[in-house]
């Protein structure tokens, strides 16, 4: 029997548990930030986040099917893994430079839900085509319907500006650190590793042509 890797299912899982327990520790340490307004703007984006986490499981319970060999990863799944787990266990734990609600926690919080819906587009978009490893399918075929229609990489523009809006919202300088220097470079070194398998499928080379990897007339 071939070995199965659960690394993306075991990531997961500490993540969602790490959240939980940091959350928790961060309402005990600035509950009297928000015990004068209505909602805990905190604890709705964190129940945003964990859902969006949820939405997502299914496809890291599929991914482990996949024997480790047939992909090309690189390790590239336990790099982006690393970087987006980062990204916000830093956010919730250390303190924001302005604690105090104010309009950047509601721009912050719009850009991560235009970002992780525009995220979810691309994924359900791409079907059973979409995995957070790097493989191809039997009679793999090009996606050019829903986002795909503007960019190549939709799912990771999504992530990209999910995060930039994490960051916007608990803006703080050590998770903006991490996104630019650990999750960001991440993603584009992903691509750079998805499209060598990419472009050996037939029709992507006409397909990417036409569009660019993540931004409309950016890159």
């Amino acid at each position: 029997m071939k070995s199965k890797d659960i690394t993306p299912l075991i990531m997961w899982f500490i993540l969602f548990v790490g959240i939980i327990v940091i959350a928790f520790i961060r309402h005990n340490r600035f509950f009297r930030v928000y015990h004068e307004y209505t909602a805990n703007l905190d604890i709705i984006f964190i129940g945003l986040y964990l859902l969006w986490m949820l939405i997502e499981f299914r496809v890291t319970k599929e991914d482990v099917k996949t024997e480790g060999k047939k992909t090309s990863d690189f390790m590239t799944c336990q790099l982006y893994g690393f970087g987006q787990a980062l990204t916000f266990l830093t956010a919730l734990w250390f303190s924001s430079v302005k604690r105090v609600p104010n309009i950047s926690h509601f721009i912050g919080l719009s850009i991560f839900l235009f970002g992780g819906l525009y995220r979810l587009w691309a994924v359900r978009t791409l079907g059973r085509y979409y995995s957070h490893r790097v493989r191809t399918v039997s009679k793999h075929q090009i996606v050019a319907s829903g986002p795909y229609r503007l960019t190549r990489h939709p799912a990771y523009a999504g992530m990209i500006i999910a995060n930039a809006g994490i960051s916007t919202y608990f803006f703080n300088w050590v998770t903006i650190c991490v996104f630019l220097s650990i999750l960001l470079p991440a993603i584009l070194f992903r691509i750079i590793i998805e499209e060598k398998v990419l472009f050996e499928i037939e029709g992507y080379s006409e397909f990417a042509k036409k569009r660019k990897r993540l931004f409309p007339a950016v890159w």
